[in-house]
């Protein structure tokens, strides 16, 4: 066992995941959402109330005589608390080494043409909650954000290398998918978005599975459990997986068919059965927030400009979201990612007769637009141009499983310019996090940095002592690039090639 732990751990996948998981940690963001405040409270208190936070996120809001909560699902949170709670000993620690940390600060200028940013920051200070946030924000993504990300890869890996991809092959496609897509611009900091992706790829798994099902009956039914516990996390993550856990729901059943009626009763159970027990917790969670376990968060929310909208802010989808989700520079899901364009051409890729392929195309359509026109119905998809892609981040495995066959078919010049765009522009929005236009400008004008460097440089008049000029990113960057070298060295070489183009 300790051999093979070896060699496991010297294989080109727990390279693969330790690389991911560094890269990611690299480009932690300080951002604080709405969710940190519930991780922090259940971190230290096992509360689902935040009332020491009221006043400092709009997404934070009063019940009278119930106390605070935050705007949106708990899964997240439930997560993020996992690492807060391992790190809450070394942080007691320090603020007892350094209570000076904790002490109220005078009002700054935090450099953004976002206003909202500079009060933020403020109140955070004249609270002496500046620098306890920022670190949470930084341990939940460094801790929870960035492994997922980096099994998120392993698991592309390994369902690939199953199909017979080389093992460089196979890692090139891992590699994609986590700094090409926007999964690496979402894993910054703690976010249900890129979470409900990686629940959505892990449910893709379960569905088709790591090796190929040829010759079997039935979905096990197992899977199918697997399925429904996935995605019905996801529910409490966000309701935005409701969607996803439909198709899903539908695809289980038509993947159990062929073992006839016990089979297909049997395996809808099972993905019942597994959905169940995480939408229990979710209504539980309501019914302890708000007094009722049938209504989300945004019914008890005061109103804003958007949950006046329709269903306290469902509506038909709007022909600007509709077009936006997907091409607004600002936030739209190709112009962040155009590598996923080529899933649009995965229908007319030869395949053989009777390949499967063409079945779970079908599928990942139906998700993908059962996802689009839920987001697009949703009008507070509308605050997107903020915080760029998003809403439709979900949907980023199931396009990427399209994609690979068709960019595999391209010409080899096209394939490495649509993907060279992409990595660029990926590489600029997680570093800058800002649209795509202002992402690249910055990045070409001002050369490559980190969010953290960027963070600093921008609140120089609250902390000066920590600004580290325009050689610090460059200096980590530079030091961070030795060291995956001697990671990777003599490893990519000696990969076999033959077959690559699986």
């Amino acid at each position: 066992m300790t051999r093979g732990l070896r060699a496991w751990l010297g294989g080109t996948g727990a390279r693969l995941a330790l690389t991911v998981w560094f890269v990611y940690g690299l480009h932690a963001t300080t951002n604080v959402v709405r969710e940190t405040y519930l991780a922090l409270s259940l971190a230290e208190r096992l509360s689902i109330r935040v009332d020491e936070y009221v006043g400092l996120h709009p997404d934070i809001f009063e019940i009278p005589g119930r106390g605070a909560y935050i705007n949106n699902n708990p899964g997240a949170s439930v997560l993020g608390a996992l690492p807060l709670a391992v790190a809450r000993p070394a942080l007691a620690g320090l603020f007892a080494l350094k209570p000076e940390l904790l002490a109220p600060k005078p009002a700054a200028t935090y450099d953004d043409p976002r206003p909202n940013r500079t009060k933020f920051m403020n109140r955070a200070r004249a609270r002496g909650l500046d620098i306890k946030l920022g670190l949470a924000a930084l341990i939940t993504q460094v801790g929870l954000m960035a492994p997922l990300g980096a099994l998120a890869a392993l698991l592309v890996f390994q369902y690939f290398r199953e199909r017979g991809s080389t093992e460089r092959a196979a890692a090139g496609i891992a590699f994609l998918y986590a700094f090409a897509t926007p999964i690496f611009f979402r894993s910054g900091f703690l976010n249900q978005n890129a979470i409900l992706a990686h629940l959505t790829l892990g449910a893709w798994i379960l569905l088709v599975g790591l090796r190929p099902r040829d010759g079997m009956q039935a979905l096990p039914r197992g899977h199918a459990s697997g399925v429904g516990a996935l995605l019905g996390f996801g529910l409490v993550v966000d309701y935005s997986a409701a969607p996803l856990l439909l198709v899903f729901g539908l695809w289980v059943l038509a993947a159990s068919r062929a073992g006839g009626m016990p089979a297909l009763l049997g395996n809808a159970l099972s993905c019942a059965a597994g959905a169940a027990i995480p939408v229990a917790g979710l209504l539980a969670y309501q019914w302890a927030a708000f007094g009722s376990p049938w209504f989300p968060a945004q019914r008890y929310m005061p109103a804003t400009e958007y949950s006046v909208i329709g269903w306290n802010g469902f509506f038909v989808p709007t022909p600007e979201l509709l077009l936006g989700n997907l091409f607004d520079p600002r936030y739209g899901l190709f112009v962040f990612c155009p590598l996923l364009l080529a899933a649009l051409a995965a229908p007319w890729v030869k395949r053989a007769p009777g390949d499967p392929a063409r079945e779970q195309l079908a599928w990942i359509g139906a998700a993908c637009a059962a996802l689009y026109v839920f987001s697009s119905a949703n009008q507070f998809a509308m605050l997107q141009w903020n915080t760029g892609v998003r809403y439709m981040v979900p949907a980023v495995p199931l396009l990427f499983m399209a994609a690979v066959p068709a960019l595999r078919a391209m010409a080899t010049v096209p394939r490495a310019i649509l993907i060279g765009v992409t990595v660029i522009i990926s590489l600029a929005v997680s570093m800058t996090r800002e649209s795509v236009p202002e992402a690249l400008r910055l990045l070409f004008r001002e050369g490559p940095t980190l969010p953290v460097f960027l963070v600093l440089e921008r609140m120089a008049s609250g902390y000066p002592a920590l600004q580290f000029g325009s050689l610090g990113p460059l200096l980590v960057l530079a030091v961070s690039a030795a060291l995956l070298a001697l990671l990777w060295r003599n490893t990519l070489r000696t990969l076999p090639v033959a077959g690559s183009e699986r």
